[in-house]
């Protein structure tokens, strides 16, 4: 782009962020909760590349997804693509490991692109904090990880403020069966839209797999309410023409649901309008939301038993969840909780004209190796403007010829202004 004095104006792509100083620090602080939560329920870090096979995601994440992919052919003539979620790329991971010993238990922290439509709480590229468990298939697994997809929301001041709503996708298979709708994959894709689009579109996409008026209408019915334990075997056992076939599945959620009660309490709700779009799901499903409805997902996942054997043959029992960083900075900012908090004391060192800058480095280097932050300024400008520059500072150090001299340190509080002189080995010990 050029503007009126014919020079290059480049801007940000649409549907990309820029981040300064002041939104990192919030932006680190709120990773590092995530993160710590992740670590202290025995999860383990890992990362991948940002590019891989478009292959990867062909084979099951559905066409939906693929076509959302920045993709193309690099010089080699690969198909390859930003990565658009976490999952492929951390059961690659696994399946290339034959020594890994189960349960493992990781997490990843990466940037993901999607070429979608940017809006409230959407952009082309976001940061994704993802959490798998591999090894087990149990209620209780199944509780832990939305045990700590709770504990990192309760964590983050959001106790209260969010639901969880479950649904099992073995379980609406079943029933969409059982209303004699056959095709269930396209089934799962029209009723991830249900609270997206039209009661009439609805009802025309159904009509459109052979699904007579009557069906539908129970359909919808059952995707327009949340539902608790003993409302869904209620509604279930009017429904279905055999509800015994379904009565060991209905015992497992009953059971997840039990298990979540031990780690939260926060609302947990079944409903079956919870699907997720992918493909690669085979049971339980989840998702956060905030109560007021306002937003989309906080956060999704569910069970995919089968995608490993897809990669490697392999059958490896699977359930995770992402996380985006978008939805979660909305809803701490409505809440006034995107806020600074950096877990350091942190230090200004302010430098008269005069002084040798052998000091004043010497006492930065002093504050770092015990785990502190330390900014010089050698900027040679007053000190009321070096004062200034350390307000977002809890201390600051004013080091002059007298400090020197004296080999001291004239230390004030930046929070309630208090400033007293200390010798350089008690400054040391202080700290």
């Amino acid at each position: 782009m050029v503007d009126a004095d014919n020079k290059i104006k480049i801007e940000k792509i649409k549907g990309f962020r820029d981040h300064y100083p002041e939104d990192m620090e919030i932006r680190n602080s709120i990773f590092t909760e995530i993160t710590e939560t992740a670590e202290d329920f025995g999860f383990k870090r890992i990362d991948f590349p940002s590019l891989e096979y478009l292959d990867l995601y062909k084979l099951k994440s559905g066409s939906e997804l693929v076509s959302q992919t920045f993709s193309f052919v690099d010089k080699g003539g690969r198909e390859v693509t930003l990565i658009p979620e976490a999952t492929p790329s951390t059961v690659r991971l696994l399946t290339a490991r034959k020594d890994l010993p189960k349960p493992v238990k990781w997490y990843s922290f990466p940037k993901v692109w999607r070429y979608e439509e940017p809006q409230e709480g959407r952009f082309r590229e976001h940061y994704q904090f993802n959490a798998d468990l591999f090894g087990i298939d149990s209620a209780k697994v199944d509780a832990e990880l939305i045990g700590l997809a709770t504990n990192i929301l309760d964590n983050l001041g959001l106790s209260g403020i969010y639901e969880i709503n479950i649904n099992d996708r073995n379980l609406l298979e079943y029933i969409l069966n059982d209303l004699n709708i056959n095709d269930v994959n396209n089934a799962f894709l029209i009723i991830d839209k249900f609270r997206k689009i039209s009661r009439e579109s609805f009802i025309e996409m159904f009509r459109k797999l052979d699904a007579n008026d009557e069906n539908i209408n129970k359909i919808i019915d059952l995707l327009s309410e949340k539902l608790d334990m003993d409302s869904l075997s209620k509604k279930l056992k009017k429904l279905l023409n055999n509800y015994k076939n379904i009565d060991d599945r209905i015992k497992r959620i009953q059971e997840t649901f039990e298990y979540i009660s031990y780690y939260t309490k926060s609302s947990i709700n079944f409903d079956f309008s919870v699907v997720r779009g992918l493909s690669y799901y085979t049971g339980i499903v989840f998702e956060a939301f905030d109560v007021a409805g306002k937003l989309r997902a906080i956060l999704g996942g569910g069970r995919y038993n089968n995608l490993a054997s897809l990669l490697s043959g392999d059958d490896i029992p699977a359930i995770g969840f992402a996380m985006g960083d978008a939805v979660i900075e909305l809803l701490l900012k409505r809440q006034n909780l995107w806020e600074r908090n950096i877990r350091k004391a942190s230090y200004y060192v302010c430098v008269l004209n005069d002084v040798n800058s052998e000091y004043p480095i010497t006492i930065a280097q002093k504050i770092r190796k015990t785990n502190k932050i330390a900014s010089i300024d050698f900027t040679g400008r007053k000190l009321p403007a070096q004062l200034k520059a350390a307000m977002d500072y809890d201390y600051s150090i004013i080091i002059g010829n007298d400090e020197i001299k004296n080999n001291s340190v004239s230390i004030k509080n930046m929070k309630d202004g208090d400033q007293k002189i200390l010798s350089f080995d008690d400054f040391i010990k202080s700290l």
